[in-house]
């Protein structure tokens, strides 16, 4: 198999939608699993290659401890990260175990086996959802039900279509930042459930030329009062 289809056990996505509470030190997707522990001595951490072997490592870790560290790669950094192990509800036929977050009982990892190609994709995708989260953009009081919209509009996330959505500002939107959020938002609902949405356009012309209209107006208007006082 050549390196470029090997593949690596990873987190393939995390069943948690407030991604506004998403950070560094919970696992993320794309996230590559090299191994976990009981402690976060390096000479202690097991080296995982494959998701079943993982699973059957946390089965025997979790009759021991709750809590344990995972040593996860992110682009070129390794991190080790604090995570409980969980008992995955979705196999029905056998215990299988994954990883959650330790601060927060939502963030439930789903675990699988990814290129690393799709691994650094992923990663990308969690950094620029971090990081957005890290600048305010939910922390400013706009509001937009995209759970209903995501529902509605976004297609399968198990199909293998490639979605390019276009936002252009509403009536009421008359900044650059009311489109910007609500375009992050539906961005936000993409990464968490796994939907190929893959180009994002944002209009702002609207904006501009209202901004501009409004800034030439209120000029005029100045202009012609300092005009009447001269006189």
């Amino acid at each position: 198999m050549s390196s470029s289809n090997q593949t690596l056990v990873c987190v393939k996505q995390v069943k948690q939608e407030w991604l506004e509470e998403w950070d560094e030190s919970m696992p993320l997707p794309g996230d590559i699993i090299e191994g976990i522990s009981e402690s976060d001595m390096e000479e202690l951490f097991v080296c995982v290659k494959a998701k079943s072997e993982l699973s059957s490592q946390l089965g025997k870790m979790g009759q021991h401890v709750e809590i344990i560290w995972v040593k996860v790669r992110r682009g070129a950094d390794t991190h080790k990260i604090r995570a409980r192990i969980v008992q995955d509800k979705c196999t029905m036929l056998q215990r299988k175990y994954t990883i959650k977050a330790a601060t927060d009982d939502r963030h439930v990892a789903v675990l699988g086996e990814l290129t690393l190609e799709q691994c650094t994709q992923l990663q990308e995708m969690s950094r620029r959802v971090v990081n957005v989260e890290s600048r305010g953009f939910n922390k400013r009081g706009i509001k937009y039900d995209w759970k209903m919209k995501a529902d509605t509009y976004l297609p399968d996330q198990r199909c293998t279509v490639v979605s390019s959505i276009l936002f252009t500002p509403l009536q009421e939107e008359h900044s650059v930042e009311a489109t910007t959020a609500r375009c992050m938002a539906w961005f936000s609902a993409s990464v968490s459930s796994g939907t190929p949405l893959v180009f994002v356009n944002i209009q702002t012309e609207q904006i501009v030329t209202s901004d501009f209209h409004r800034s030439e107006s209120e000029s005029s208007k100045s202009s012609r009062r300092n005009q009447h006082v001269g006189e």
